[in-house]
């Protein structure tokens, strides 16, 4: 049995790839009783992550059709850009009914069955007769999905404080595990406050969560603080480290600090 992740909703499934050979990672084609859609291939492991929202359905309803090929991600592509270019004509819908919501970006299932907006709003929203609407306008199977605030910097995109484009638009696709204010005391940073470690989003970065391994294993190599080594000055304690650098930092008797390069 393998594990994939719906890309419309993120539900998990448990699917049997009979004589398909899956690995994780892999992106294939299932189909529901609905539609056929595009998920990613997913370890035991990351399923089990997933919220009890998202757990895994094991009901006989998915089945494995194949991976997906180049001619698919083309006809994926066509159909995406079909999908956003009914975005300002659900807006104007989500207006005429004056719900709460901001409609941030379309998708559409592999078999052009399934229309799925993505929104952001304050809360709950009962959106059964805008539902009602959208499916009669677009003669389409509707879903609205609502996301969260890293979602949100994602669909709208933007410049975070490094200068490059938001990490969760240019390459993370809204996967990135949890990320915890440890993480940031790990590189060194969680001391320099909230606003030195939070996102456009409004939460912590989503670097801090896949640079932890490289700062991880760099620290490794660099004298631990608290130790003692021997500099060009004399023997002292190292009190911080500078992975980008290379460099720790060591008190010396006096209270005098040196940077010592590694």
């Amino acid at each position: 049995m393998s594990h994939i992740r719906a890309r419309s909703d993120g539900k998990i499934y448990d699917i049997d790839p009979g004589q398909t050979n899956l690995a994780t990672g892999d992106s294939v084609i299932f189909e529901s009783d609905q539609c056929q859609e595009i998920a990613k291939v997913i370890s035991l492991e990351e399923a089990k992550s997933f919220s009890a929202d998202n757990a895994s359905i094991n009901d006989g309803k998915a089945v494995l059709i194949r991976r997906v090929t180049d001619k698919d991600e083309e006809d994926d592509k066509k159909l995406k850009d079909a999908a956003k270019s009914q975005v300002e004509k659900c807006k104007e819908i989500v207006l005429k009914h004056s719900l709460p919501m901001e409609i941030l970006d379309a998708d559409q299932s592999l078999d052009g069955k399934k229309l799925t907006f993505y929104f952001s709003a304050p809360g709950r929203v009962d959106f059964r007769s805008l539902v009602s609407e959208l499916a009669s306008t677009f003669q389409k199977l509707i879903r609205l999905q609502q996301v969260g605030a890293r979602d949100r910097a994602r669909f709208a995109g933007g410049t975070g404080r490094c200068g490059e484009q938001f990490c969760c638009k240019r390459f993370l696709q809204g996967e990135l595990e949890g990320v915890t204010v440890d993480m940031a005391y790990d590189q060194g940073i969680g001391q320099m406050g909230s606003n030195r470690i939070t996102g456009a989003c409004g939460k912590l970065m989503c670097c801090l969560r896949y640079e932890l391994d490289f700062y991880k294993k760099a620290k490794t190599k660099l004298p631990a603080v608290g130790s003692k080594i021997k500099t060009p000055k004399g023997e002292g304690i190292v009190v911080s480290q500078s992975v980008l650098k290379n460099k720790v930092t060591v008190e010396l008797d006096g209270r005098v600090y040196l940077e010592v390069d590694c």
